[in-house]
Parts: structure tokens; sequence; C-alpha cells
């Protein structure tokens, strides 16, 4: 999403299509979380550098899959 530009993606239909994974992450506990977000970092390190590899990188914070509290 990040990559795309207002006519691909508008930030209303983005937001909405990230409050569900959002509330699914929410719903893990911290240390499936904290497990997930290694697993984004690790796809993130085998792609080239650029925006898709950024975008992985940015998906744990983004999530707040790092975060202590379920």
């Amino acid at each position: 999403m990040d990559a795309s530009t207002d006519e691909e993606a508008s930030p209303d239909a983005a937001s909405r299509w990230f409050e569900y994974p959002a509330y699914l992450f929410d719903r893990l506990s911290a240390e499936v979380r904290r497990r997930l977000a290694g697993l984004f970092r690790e796809a993130a390190i085998k792609e080239p550098e650029g925006p898709w590899r950024e975008a992985l990188l940015a998906v744990p914070d983004g999530f707040g899959l790092d975060e202590d509290e379920g």
C-alpha cells in the first residue's frame, strides 16, 4: 500500500483493508505476534533492497506486533 498512488488505492480503502488484519493480530498472544514479526523480517531480508523490502520491514511496527500487550 505504501508504494501505491491514491489512484491505485485510496487512503480510505487502505484503512478499511487493514482494519481486519489489525484486529486479528491484536487477538494473538504477545509471543505469537513477536514470532510473526520475525517472519516478516526474515521475508524482508530475502528481498532485494527497495520498496518491497522496506514495506515488509515496516509491517511489525505498523501493526504493533512487537508490543507486549495483547
